[in-house]
């Protein structure tokens, strides 16, 4: 969903970050690394998960908003594509600010504050979802969510088996980002 997407690119830059502190936990260790791992899980996995949800399922990644059915693939012409390049760099540039967030303030000895910010941005991922519940539960045109005709996503074969494949690449990549550097253990006055 549309809402949620630069946030959980932030979640992942910012978790990132904090994951893969040094042992001062004032820097992420191996830090371009890192990074350009970051941005290749970015860049090759979630990204392509969000234009393949947007092209597939544009009402419901949309939140029903607007007929994104129509707006981008009946009249939008190079609109449309403008609006998609302009989402494809605001979730990715989500991910650098996260991580950059996290690093600036680990580096002033605030790593506290920057676990609180992936808390934070997490909790309000959860909240928009909460505020937007029935656009995230439902799934189908932008005229069957108008008259309350969606079909709930758990009884829709298709977007349930889309949104499992999706998860598996997601949590697989995931998986391989956080664990494919060593961890460093900090001393116990790092924290």
């Amino acid at each position: 969903m549309i809402t949620i997407d630069a946030p959980i690119s932030f979640l992942v830059g910012a978790s990132l970050a904090v994951a893969r502190r040094d042992a001062t936990g004032r820097a992420v260790a191996n830090r371009d690394r890192v990074l350009w791992k970051g941005l290749l899980f970015q860049s090759t996995v979630l990204t392509p998960v969000i234009l393949f949800f947007m092209a597939r399922f544009p009402d419901w990644e949309w939140n029903y908003f607007f007929d994104a059915r129509a707006f981008f693939f009946d009249s939008a012409g190079p609109l449309g594509f403008a609006v998609l390049c302009a989402v494809v760099a605001l979730v990715n540039v989500s991910f650098y600010l996260g991580f950059r967030a996290a690093e600036w303030l680990m580096a002033r000895g605030q790593l506290r504050r920057a676990r609180r910010v992936v808390i934070g941005t997490g909790v309000v991922i959860l909240a928009i979802m909460g505020v937007l519940y029935d656009q995230s539960l439902h799934v189908g045109t932008f005229d069957e969510f108008g008259r309350a005709q969606g079909r709930l996503i758990f009884a829709d074969p298709e977007f349930l088996g889309t949104l499992g494949v999706a998860g598996v690449l997601i949590a697989g990549a995931l998986f391989w980002l956080f664990k494919s550097e060593p961890r460093v253990r900090e001393p116990a006055e790092a924290t």
